[in-house]
C-alpha cells in the first residue's frame, strides 16, 4: 500500500494493474510520488505544483543535446507526458495557446517513452511488461489528442492517433485506463448520436467496475483514471438529467479524490 506523502496526494485513488515503468534499480514508491503529486495539482487546478513536477523531470542531458540513456529514460517521458496533459487540462479555459503547447509537449513525450521500448515487428510479441507500457503510452497519448479536439470543437475521428488506441485494447484488454480512454474517444465519436452515445455511456459504467475491482490488487504506477472515470460519468447523466446517478457518480469520484476540482462543479451544478 502507499504510504506518506503519496497517500496525501492520491488519497483512496485506485491503484489498477501490476507495476509499469518501474526500472530495476528504482523503489516503486518514487513513481508513485511522482504520479501524486501530478494528480493532486490536477485536481487542485494548481498549474504551478505541475509546473514543479515538470521541472523535477525535465530530461537528463547527453551527448549533443540528446536525452541521455538509462533505465527510467521511458518512465521520466510518460511522467513528463502525464503532467503536460493535467497542464492542458488546466489551462483549457483562460489559455488555449498554452494548452495547446502543452497537447503537443504531451505527444512528444509519449513518442519518448515509447522510443525506450525495444524496436519489433508486432507488439503482441512483446513481454507482458513492455505490452503494459506501451498500451500505457497509447491510451496517454490519445487522451491527449481528445483533450485537443475539444478545445478545437473538432469532432475526433480516429485517424492514425485513433488507431492507438484500439491498439491499446488489443494489448490489455483489461487495463482500465486504456478502456477509459476508449470510452472517452467513444464519446467523442458519437456526437449526437444517441444509440452511440448509449454504447459510450455502458462502456464507460463498465470501466467504473474495473476500477472498482483493482482497488483490491497490488499498488502499481500509474493509478491514475479512477476519479476521473466516476466524474465523466457524472457529467454524461447529468447531460441526460439523470440527476440521482451523477450524484452518485459524483460522490464516488470524490471519495476516491476529494479535492477533485472539476467533479466539485460538477456537484455543485446538481445541487444548488
Amino acid at each position: 500500500m502507499i504510504t506518506g506523502p503519496a497517500r496525501k496526494w492520491l488519497g483512496v485513488l485506485a491503484l489498477a494493474g501490476a507495476s509499469f515503468y518501474l526500472p530495476a534499480n528504482a523503489h516503486a514508491q518514487d513513481w508513485s510520488d511522482i504520479e501524486g503529486r501530478i494528480q493532486y495539482a490536477y485536481f487542485t487546478n494548481d498549474e504551478r505544483a505541475l509546473n514543479s513536477v515538470l521541472g523535477s523531470l525535465k530530461p537528463k542531458p547527453g551527448t549533443e543535446g540528446e536525452e541521455a540513456a538509462g533505465a527510467d529514460r521511458g518512465t521520466r517521458a510518460y511522467f513528463r507526458a502525464l503532467a503536460h496533459y493535467r497542464l492542458a487540462q488546466l489551462l483549457t479555459s483562460a489559455r488555449r495557446s498554452q494548452a495547446k503547447d502543452a497537447i503537443e509537449a504531451c505527444g512528444d513525450e509519449i513518442d519518448r517513452a515509447l522510443g525506450a521500448l525495444p524496436r519489433i515487428a508486432d507488439a503482441l510479441d512483446e513481454t507482458p511488461e513492455n505490452r503494459q507500457k506501451r498500451a500505457e503510452a497509447y491510451a496517454l497519448r490519445t487522451a491527449c489528442t481528445l483533450a485537443g479536439r475539444e478545445m478545437s470543437s473538432v469532432p475526433f475521428t480516429g485517424g492514425r492517433i485513433g488507431s492507438r488506441i484500439d491498439e491499446a485494447v488489443k494489448l490489455e484488454p483489461r487495463n482500465p485506463r486504456v478502456r477509459l480512454v476508449e470510452a472517452l474517444a467513444m464519446f467523442e465519436r458519437a456526437g449526437r448520436n444517441a444509440e452511440e452515445k448509449a454504447a459510450a455511456l455502458r462502456s464507460l459504467r463498465a470501466v467504473t467496475v474495473m476500477f472498482e475491482q483493482a482497488r483490491a490488487q497490488a499498488s502499481s504506477t500509474p493509478a491514475w483514471g479512477a476519479a476521473e472515470a466516476y466524474a465523466f460519468l457524472g457529467r454524461a447523466l447529468i447531460d441526460q438529467r439523470d440527476v440521482v446517478g451523477a450524484r452518485e457518480a459524483l460522490e464516488r469520484s470524490l471519495l476516491f479524490a476529494p479535492e477533485y476540482a472539476f467533479a466539485r462543479r460538477l456537484m455543485s451544478q446538481i445541487t444548488r
